[in-house]
């Protein structure tokens, strides 16, 4: 995730094109999102289990890393695919995933309005328990969540 921060800021500086980054974890690792309280965290049983433990750029609740393909987006906010509110480039990404997960042949799809969404407990810290607008869902669980940051670098969009 500090690379996915330093590509903003080589963006920011008009140092690098948009980037779209594929990575994996290793070691495991558990990630809050920016706002997220330490408190929802139990570092001993992390460390016992020798997980990692970081804060992401983006919102979002805490996610366990372990086997799974994490995606960034990184763009000015000039990027005509990232332009307009949060919801409005939130949809163009989701789009473009629900698109690669068809030639997969997987048929995901994307829930649209909140009244589509699960409803969400408040207190859960854990992300995929509920997909929130716009995320992938498969068979009603949560396939494929993001979070978004926007930044005067520009926008930082990744997802698991």
């Amino acid at each position: 995730m500090a690379v996915d921060e330093a590509l903003l800021v080589s963006i920011g500086n008009a140092e690098s094109l948009p980037v779209l980054r594929l990575y994996a974890w290793k070691p495991s690792c558990l990630s809050l999102g920016y706002a997220q309280t330490i408190a929802d965290v139990d570092a001993a049983r992390l460390a016992a289990h020798h997980v990692a433990l970081v804060r992401r750029p983006t919102g979002g609740k805490a996610i366990l890393h372990t086997d799974e393909l994490t995606y960034s987006v990184i763009a000015p906010e000039n990027e005509p695919r990232l332009t307009g509110g949060v919801l409005e480039s939130y949809q163009r990404v989701s789009q473009a995933l629900l698109s690669a997960l068809r030639l997969l042949g997987i048929e995901a799809e994307s829930k649209h309005s909140p009244a589509e969404s699960i409803p969400q407990n408040g207190r859960n810290p854990v992300c995929f328990e509920v997909p929130s607008q716009y995320e992938i869902t498969f068979a009603g669980k949560k396939l494929i969540g993001s979070a978004q940051a926007r930044k005067k670098e520009g926008v930082l969009q990744h997802g698991d």
